[in-house]
């Protein structure tokens, strides 16, 4: 996608700064192919051409999972577009029954629920609450999971954030585990490990080894490769076969990638997550396994060392926020800038016609623009984020020149997403990335890791990245969990989404089957075919009208009468865009 990438305003509350976003930047002649990471083409994230379908194949039996505890006698119910028909294909305009977002259990009392883009994570995360887990063990079991069946982007060598709201403690916080780069520059220093220990350590109840444990099995034993894996090996294409360990797992013979339904077994990676479920986070920061994946990363030349393990952190903080209505929508800041950008846009809608394509697409299209001048390549912001996200400035930012000129910032889109919550008001929202899809693809040998690349001003990083969550941390109440990927356009995705059903009161499944559209801050408009009827009054308004496949892939919960107080109101939708899974736990 050509031109330019930013983000937008409203009243807000902003933490304290974290862990400083600098980047070292090492010689890249001896790690080329780091340094050399191919910019990444925003423009081809918009459309996988593949209807979202969420295939269950082989669920494997997690007997781990059974020590959880006994919890509740649990109903287990499944949204996946295998079962999923839109109301409105199924003859029904009116969006009445389940599909339009209503109580699917009847008079069944909802236990929790979890959506993730790769429909085994989110199994593995439904056991986990069946069994008396909370949102925090889901989430960090489902994380888990995703290192093994969805490693483009949720990989131990990456890294990611996390917002975390508990209604007990009448708190959120944002857990930062970037892959920020190594001292010596090129690589970066995995961060997901040492982030899921941290949630589990605040808010988990699950002890660690049962949370690890269904993703070492899903390693070891071998699992189908979904049709959201084989949607990225598809399009890795022919990166997969420039480091023989990664051809070896993820193609066949020819080097043609693996495909839906074929077994993906890892066994090196399954050993390395035994050694994490044996030894915690110092087996991998410190202890044998550290050592073993530096040392194989420094073989083929990516510099990354123990010191760089030992010395990273996750970097816990109050999130920012904006005020809407009686409750705040909380975010991180940057350097994961793509809250703010979702915050900026839902402050700009509360002006504009949310019906009118053209308003629309002027406010991204202005708030875009205006990214280009406060965000450094690396996500940084030049300005405090409290300023960003105020009215003033995104009024002001929404008045820009259709014909600005936007020079191109290169971004990732690379990330998945996952959301998870229980009826005790305990809400988690991550995104993950590797700075690339599947990273820089080499694999630490032995190790089974794949290694993230450093950010750079080609492409790779997390500037993307924005979980966002609307909650009262006066009350504790919870109401609204969104993450995704696909890079600002999932940004702007999820305003919309929460626009739709926190102030129009759409339907979560009504909200997520609505066109989408997606401006470059230069004039031009992404539509999706839904909305191909908007196109003239686009083309009046004066902008340039490019067809666009599908933007973005963002999974949501919406709890309109919040929870812990209503958990029967809740609302679990993956992406249809997608092909993910989103599942419900409901107690008998």
């Amino acid at each position: 996608m050509p031109s330019a990438y930013h983000t937008l305003p409203a009243r807000s509350r902003v933490a304290p700064a974290r862990l400083d976003g600098s980047e070292s930047r090492g010689d890249r002649r001896k790690f080329g192919h780091f340094g050399g990471l191919p910019p990444v083409n925003l423009r081809v994230n918009i459309g996988i051409n593949t209807r979202a379908k969420a295939l269950i194949l082989g669920a494997a039996l997690l007997p781990a999972l059974a020590a959880c505890g006994s919890g509740p006698t649990a109903r287990v119910s499944t949204n996946s577009n295998d079962r999923l028909q839109s109301t409105r294909a199924a003859g029904n305009p009116e969006n009445t029954g389940p599909l339009n977002g209503g109580s699917w259990w009847g008079d069944k009392a909802i236990g929790g629920g979890a959506v993730t883009d790769e429909p085994r994570a989110a199994l593995v995360a439904r056991d986990v609450l069946a069994n008396g887990g909370n949102a925090a063990d889901a989430a960090v079991a489902a994380y888990f999971a995703l290192a093994v069946t969805m490693p483009s982007a949720a990989g131990l060598g990456g890294g990611g954030v996390c917002l975390v709201h508990d209604a007990e403690k009448k708190s959120t916080d944002v857990f930062d585990f970037l892959p920020r780069a190594a001292k010596g520059g090129l690589v970066a220093v995995p961060g997901n490990v040492r982030g899921m220990a941290a949630i589990n350590a605040r808010y988990g109840k699950v002890p660690w080894a049962q949370l690890v444990s269904p993703g070492a099995n899903l390693a070891g034993t071998g699992t189908a490769i979904s049709r959201a894996l084989a949607n990225e090996l598809q399009a890795a294409g022919s990166r997969l076969g420039e480091d023989p360990q990664v051809a070896a797992i993820f193609t066949k013979d020819g080097g043609v990638p693996r495909a839906e339904t074929d077994n993906l077994r890892q066994v090196d990676l399954g050993a390395a997550l035994e050694r994490i479920r044996v030894g915690g986070i110092n087996e991998f920061y410190s202890g044998q396994l550290g050592r073993n994946l530096t040392e194989a990363a420094q073989s083929i030349g990516a510099p990354l060392t123990i010191e760089d393990l030992r010395a990273s952190k996750t970097v816990v903080y109050p999130p920012a926020s904006i005020e809407v209505g009686d409750q705040q929508l909380f975010f991180p800041a940057s350097p994961s800038s793509g809250g703010v950008l979702a915050a900026q846009m839902v402050t700009a809608l509360e002006g504009i016609d949310a019906g009118n394509a053209a308003e629309v697409a002027q406010a991204i299209n202005g708030l875009i623009a205006d990214r280009q001048g406060w965000m450094k390549p690396g996500g940084d912001a030049s300005k405090p984020v409290g300023d960003l996200v105020g009215s003033d400035h995104v009024s002001a930012a929404l008045k820009a020149k259709l014909d600005a000129p936007g020079a191109a910032m290169q971004e990732n889109p690379s990330a998945t997403g996952l959301v998870t919550m229980d009826a005790d008001g305990q809400g988690v929202a991550c995104e993950f990335t590797m700075n690339a899809p599947f990273g820089s693809a080499r694999i630490a040998p032995g190790t089974g890791i794949i290694l993230a690349p450093a950010p750079n001003d080609r492409g790779a990083g997390f500037s993307a990245l924005g979980p966002v969550m609307q909650a009262n941390n006066n009350s504790g109440r919870l109401y609204f969990l969104a993450a995704g990927s696909g890079g600002a356009p999932a940004d702007i995705a999820k305003a919309l989404l929460f626009n739709a059903v926190a102030r129009r009161e759409q339907p979560a499944e009504q909200a997520m089957a609505a066109g989408r559209l997606f401006a470059d801050g230069a004039g031009t408009v992404y539509v999706e075919k839904a909305l191909s009827g908007s196109e003239g009054a686009l083309s009046g308004a004066g902008f340039k009208v490019a067809p666009a496949d599908k933007l973005a892939k963002v999974n949501v919960i919406y709890c309109p009468k919040s929870v812990p107080d209503d958990p029967d109101t809740c609302q679990m939708r993956n992406d249809y865009r997608g092909s993910g899974l989103a599942v419900t736990v409901t107690n008998q």
